[in-house]
């Protein structure tokens, strides 16, 4: 039973890494993140709770949260100087 079970989630986890698809350029990306966060550090692809996806790019000055179809900026946090 166990075999069954870790073989079942092995065969589900690709389907559930591939749900977000690459539709934007990162170049677009980039060209939109780079004048909040400056230089660009990591940028990672994501989903939310409604199933839509984005992009969370972290920069030197803070990170933003772009929306993966369209490319419109959703929010930019600036980071906390200590």
């Amino acid at each position: 039973m166990k075999r069954f079970l870790v073989a079942l989630l092995f065969l589900n986890l690709p389907s559930m890494a591939t749900e977000c698809q690459k539709t934007l350029p990162m170049s677009e990306v980039e060209k939109v993140a780079s004048s909040y966060v400056g230089k660009i550090n990591s940028v990672k692809l994501s989903k939310n709770k409604n199933g839509e996806c984005y992009y969370r790019v972290y920069g030197d000055t803070g990170y933003v949260t772009i929306d993966a179809q369209s490319g419109e900026l959703l929010k930019f946090t600036k980071k906390r100087d200590k």
